[in-house]
């Protein structure tokens, strides 16, 4: 088991992660695992950026324990 934590993008479930944004997933996860833990909407998911520890990567990239994942959608308004 890996330990990650997740920043989620707007509108996830966040049950799946502690106070601080942790969770544990199994080893060999990837980013697409990631976006399972926190149940976003697969067409939702086409749409963002993904990092992890502050580098842009795709969603098949393979995660490792210690990892800051963070996901941003590609525009924003208000």
């Amino acid at each position: 088991m890996i330990r990650v934590k997740i920043i989620p993008p707007a509108g996830s479930d966040r049950s799946r992660l502690d106070e601080r944004g942790w969770t544990e997933l199994p080893d060999g996860a990837t980013l697409r695992d990631a976006l399972r833990v926190v149940r976003c909407n697969p067409a939702v998911a086409k749409l963002l950026l993904a990092s992890v520890n502050g580098e842009r990567v795709v969603l098949t990239t393979q995660l490792q324990d210690g990892d800051v994942i963070g996901f941003f959608q590609l525009c924003t308004g208000g």
